[in-house]
């Protein structure tokens, strides 16, 4: 494995001896390998996953600046990460330690106060609240541990004080406190950039040194330290809060392609700095966005946001998890209503099937079941190659169109064969699909608003297949037309039907 990918020697040298970032290279972690590949932004290329333990991992991301309503833009993202940490967890039996970073102390924050005339801490406490109603609204898991800028002030001032005094960061005659990227030539290697040209005012040594501390502001909330008085940079804060609760070195840094410059390189750079190491973060994660119509980014800026409830009053959160599962978590994401019917049109093929398996497997028609080795041989060869999909960069994409080719399977058995039953393979092929796509945070609960019952629509169904497979064998067009109206009446209450010679089936849609 060692001859596939470039690598460094573990041992450990002064970060003022590292080579330039031309030469630096991912550096394969010692310990377990997991078995899965991950998309790594320094080797540009899959890289193997492993751990220190083999079945302990920890996993940091960047959580939001709360100064605003989080929207869909975000969601897919967080979403995303989701579907990630629960393949760790679910399919690899991965013990995930989990942190998400609040930034609660930032500019856009205090200008929100300024014009609400609200305590800048409140108005962070207000979207934070705002932003876990929304991921719960989606499914998304709370990480184990959340950490807050404001309430690790002491742990930021000690990174920044450590590397002040390695000569690593300087104080300006304001009071504030500059990483020397001069002193770190391996700076640009998540990006490939290269800290040069004249610095862009006159506090800067070096045109890409960013700030570990920025100095007091009128009007603005501050805290002293041993060089001034002042506020975190936003760089700053995710690695101290990081090293408070991981050490030396992390698994999984995660969060959206945006963050990846200069906000990750950032992280790195004065992380490996203050440890005295060539890496810090062993896998970055980085989540391609989510476009509306021209190619455009979401964003708060070109006012074309999606509010999450607003999501969710026209399609469901599965719906929005299965558009995310059916595309490549690392690059960029149309939103459109199509692509949200395609979505909606898979997932119902998955809940009319299991709602079918079941039926067929209860019906009370004569004869003995039979396992049909054909059946479950189909099923072994989609479960290795959906652990496949998996290991390769987390391809749910494969997963879910395995998924569906497997249905198709099952479906030609349930559907079309009136003579032989095979109860034993369609139930795990059920059960199976069941557990897959609860894993990976699908809930696949129908409508819970719905004004009939369950039972009730059971009924109405079951009672509408009679007389539609009655008046197909009399050929009665009117009747059938008046069971197309029945169909398209619970359509336009969000009950969709699905019709086949052998049942028909239902599911609650958004």
């Amino acid at each position: 494995m060692r001859k596939l990918f470039p690598v460094i020697s573990r041992r450990l040298s002064h970060v003022c001896s590292l080579k330039p970032y031309k030469e630096t290279k991912w550096l394969m972690p010692n310990g377990n390998p997991t078995g899965a590949y991950i998309y790594n932004c320094v080797a540009n290329q899959k890289v193997p996953v492993i751990l220190n333990d083999p079945h302990i991992a920890t996993w940091y991301s960047c959580g939001p600046t709360v100064y605003d309503s989080a929207h869909i833009g975000h969601a897919s993202c967080y979403v995303k990460l989701d579907i990630i940490q629960r393949i760790l967890k679910s399919f690899f039996n991965i013990k995930l330690v989990t942190a998400m970073g609040m930034t609660d102390i930032d500019d856009k924050i205090i200008k929100k106060a300024v014009e609400t005339k609200t305590h800048f801490a409140n108005v962070a406490k207000q979207y934070e609240h705002e932003f876990w109603i929304d991921m719960a609204s989606l499914n998304v898991e709370k990480p184990l541990i959340i950490t807050r800028v404001s309430e690790h002030i002491s742990t930021i001032e000690h990174f920044i004080k450590k590397l002040i005094d390695s000569e690593m960061a300087y104080v300006t005659f304001d009071g504030s406190v500059y990483f020397d990227t001069s002193k770190y030539p391996a700076y640009g290697k998540l990006q490939k950039m290269q800290p040069e040209g004249e610095a862009s005012n006159e506090e800067k040594r070096n045109k890409m040194d960013f700030a570990l501390w920025k100095a007091e502001k009128p009007d603005e909330p501050s805290w002293t330290a041993s060089w001034g008085q002042g506020r975190p940079g936003w760089h700053i804060e995710c690695s101290a809060m990081v090293t408070k609760l991981f050490g030396t070195q992390l698994d999984f840094h995660a969060g959206g392609i945006d963050l990846q410059f200069p906000h990750h390189e950032n992280e790195e750079a004065q992380s490996c700095a203050f440890h005295n190491t060539r890496q810090w973060a062993n896998y970055w994660i980085h989540v391609g966005h989510l476009h509306v119509k021209g190619d455009a980014k979401m964003s708060k800026s070109l006012q074309n946001t999606i509010s999450i409830p607003s999501l969710l009053e026209k399609y469901s959160a599965d719906v929005f998890r299965m558009a995310c599962l059916t595309s490549n978590y690392r690059y960029q994401m149309e939103y459109n209503d199509e692509m949200m019917k395609t979505a909606e049109e898979v997932l119902n093929k998955f809940k009319f099937f299991l709602k079918d398996a079941s039926n067929y497997v209860n019906n009370n028609a004569p004869g003995s079941g039979d396992y049909k080795d054909k059946i479950l041989s189909d099923l072994q060869r989609i479960e290795e190659a959906n652990i496949e999909a998996l290991k390769s960069d987390f391809d749910t994409a494969s997963c879910i169109s395995n998924l569906l080719t497997l249905v198709s399977n099952a479906n030609r058995i349930i559907k079309l064969n009136k003579t032989d039953y095979y109860p034993v393979p369609i139930v795990l092929i059920a059960d199976y699909i069941t557990s897959v796509l609860t894993r990976l945070g699908l809930k696949l609960q129908d409508n819970q608003d719905s004004i009939l019952s369950d039972s009730v629509v059971d009924t109405l169904v079951e009672f509408r297949h009679a007389v539609r497979s009655n008046a197909l064998k009399r050929k009665d067009k009117e009747m059938l037309q008046a069971c197309d109206v029945v169909r398209d009446k619970l359509k336009s209450i969000k009950i969709q039907i699905n019709d086949s010679n052998q049942t028909s089936s239902w599911v609650s849609v958004k």
